[in-house]
């Protein structure tokens, strides 16, 4: 199962493993990725992984971006974009950008004459949040125009699909969360209202790229929030709503900033005894959906052993990692050589940051 020749998502791949979208913080000034990224993805190739998602690239003109993010808000951003995915495809590799409406949740902010955005301008709950800017109904409407925007910068630049960013506390996940959107418009209240600015967005990409360019959707299982966040049954209404405007793929994942240490499977995001921390979540999501849409989960996969048993007893089609394949970016190989040994990363997160991500241990080596 796990190293399947297989179609996911739209996408054929050499196995089931996917790269999640990692923040590698490998852009030059113009937002440009630099060849220390570019090395990065041809490294995955070389290692087997079946489909690489792209760092959070940003996509408004109206907001900053992160302290060294890929951008792909204007047409000047297509032509380095082509390079690097003709890197990757002379390789053999399969490559998805991810895009992304910061929001709120953005760490360090560069650009002039940006504002910081968010569904009411409610602060992050985390200490030292930055002040945000409650938008309009017309500012809605042109960033999901820029989604839109952007996804034709991404079919230009030759990638073989893109991922709408609608998780872990970022714009469209605030939307979601009854805590952070406290609207009375149509964007606010009730979850129809709530979901409408991830739906519309998504229905903007689809018309833009057409019929049939690969879209993917990450989404939280739940916010595990001590209290108004994104539940797990709103997930699952949200994710049937998803599954019927021509969405290719959702992967699943969970929490957001504002989410408790301990609570739910966010307390395992650091630890290494509990694995596979959001598979209950996707796996009942994809035997709700009844193969209508190709469903993923991210998270705490740590065993080839362990994945190999769980695609065999749920309908779940992928498999995503990050961390791992930070630390051990041939994993997918050496997995399929027969060598089972679970991944070396310990779940540390050292590995994140602003700039230059990597592994701490790759680092000291």
């Amino acid at each position: 199962m796990l190293f399947d020749n297989t179609t996911i998502g739209g996408i054929n791949t050499i196995c089931r493993i996917v790269r999640s979208a990692t923040f590698e913080g490998r852009a030059d000034r113009n937002g440009y990725p630099t060849e220390s990224l570019i090395q990065m993805y041809e490294t995955l190739v070389d290692g087997g992984v079946g489909i690489i998602i792209t760092g959070m690239m940003a996509i408004s003109p109206m907001e900053p971006h992160q302290h060294c993010q890929v951008c792909i808000d204007t047409d000047d951003c297509i032509a380095p974009l082509q390079a690097l995915t003709k890197r990757v495809h002379d390789k053999g590799g399969k490559i998805i950008a991810q895009i992304v409406i910061m929001g709120s949740a953005i760490l360090v902010p560069e650009g002039e004459n940006r504002i910081i955005v968010s569904p009411s301008g409610i602060p992050e709950m985390n200490a030292g949040s930055k002040e945000s800017h409650a938008l309009t109904i017309k500012e809605i409407e042109k960033l999901i125009e820029d989604a839109a925007k952007a996804a034709i910068r991404v079919k230009k630049a030759g990638f073989d699909g893109v991922q709408f960013h609608g998780a872990h506390g970022y714009l469209a996940s605030k939307f979601l969360t009854p805590y952070y959107n406290t609207r009375t418009d149509d964007y606010g209240g009730t979850l129809e209202n709530r979901a409408r600015f991830l739906l519309f967005s998504l229905r903007a990409i689809r018309q833009a790229v057409g019929p049939d360019f690969p879209i993917w959707v990450k989404i939280n299982s739940s916010d595990f929030m001590k209290e108004s966040g994104m539940t797990f049954e709103e997930s699952k209404q949200v994710i049937l709503w998803i599954s019927r405007i021509g969405i290719n793929a959702v992967e699943i994942s969970g929490g957001n900033t504002s989410s408790l240490p301990r609570q739910g499977p966010i307390r395992a995001i650091r630890r290494t005894k509990e694995p596979m921390y959001f598979s209950k979540y996707a796996a009942d999501i994809s035997t709700l959906l009844k193969n209508k849409i190709d469903i993923g989960v991210v998270g705490g996969f740590r065993s080839a052993t362990d994945m190999e048993q769980y695609l065999k007893q749920s309908p779940v089609a992928f498999i995503s990692m990050c961390r791992p394949l930070l630390r051990q970016p041939d994993l997918p190989k050496i997995w399929k050589t027969g060598n089972t040994e679970p991944s070396l990363c310990i779940s540390c997160s050292r590995c994140f940051g602003s700039e230059n991500v990597n592994c701490i241990f790759n680092k000291q080596e």
